[in-house]
């Protein structure tokens, strides 16, 4: 398969590109929430935060639109791969660090938007609950933040959907918990280094969790995947704001 971009790995999926730590996907075309992040960070003077960021669509995004960038990462070697592809006189707006979720962390008020895109359920229910509200922290006063995270309706685990939706009907704050991730993966895939659980969530779980932290909510909708047999909803989203002071 062609690829569109040379610095990026082969995918054998077409709108997909592995990361290099086997936990997930890029995809190669912007969600509308993650669009909306890149067009509004391009508006405001504050400095926005891409975390999670894999090879940088949206950060690439942001940065085109005006926006001055931090993008952050698990692993270095996405951000190696991002600076190479950020443009030359885009650069001074440009910054990375390595993180890890819920433990990285920034000075308060340091950014007008955040972007945790395709991330959040990679973590457990109380470590998305600290995150969220360190994001809280993170944003100035009437910043925004915007999540996308994957639904129980998409991935290996789809199959346990039936089964989300009970729990979620019978109150369980967190519905679409896998505990083993790993046994979904086909029988020829080498479990090393793939998360040892999944969380997937809807509009619903990310909204709760936002308006828990304290922010106001915006909009909260499922989004559509990138590829060709996306059917709408395999994609949370939300996006909050911060009250302003």
């Amino acid at each position: 398969m062609a690829k569109s971009d040379p610095y990026l790995p082969d995918s054998p999926v077409a709108g997909l590109i592995p990361t290099l730590n086997k936990t997930g996907w890029m995809t190669e075309s912007l969600d509308e929430y993650s669009a909306d992040f890149a067009a509004y960070a391009g508006t405001i003077d504050a400095e926005a935060l891409d975390i999670g960021c894999a090879y940088g669509i949206a950060t690439l995004a942001a940065l085109a639109a005006g926006a001055r960038i931090l993008a952050c990462d698990i692993e270095p070697q996405h951000l190696e791969i991002l600076e190479q592809r950020v443009p030359t006189e885009q650069r001074s707006r440009f910054r990375s660090q390595a993180g890890r979720l819920p433990a990285v962390d920034f000075p308060p008020a340091s950014f007008g938007a955040i972007l945790a895109s395709r991330v959040l359920h990679f973590l457990d229910g109380e470590q998305i609950e600290t995150t969220v509200s360190k994001m809280f922290d993170w944003l100035k006063p009437g910043g925004r933040l915007y999540l996308v995270a994957d639904t129980p309706y998409t991935g290996p685990w789809y199959v346990h959907a039936e089964a989300y939706e009970q729990k979620k009907a019978a109150g369980d704050p967190w519905p679409g918990f896998v505990a083993d991730y790993q046994a979904l993966l086909p029988a020829s895939t080498d479990p090393d280094g793939h998360p040892e659980f999944i969380n997937p969530l809807d509009p619903d779980i990310l909204s709760r969790v936002c308006r828990d932290a304290g922010f106001d909510i915006m909009s909260a909708a499922f989004l559509s995947g990138s590829t060709k047999h996306a059917k709408g909803n395999e994609h949370a989203g939300v996006i909050a704001t911060k009250p302003a002071v």
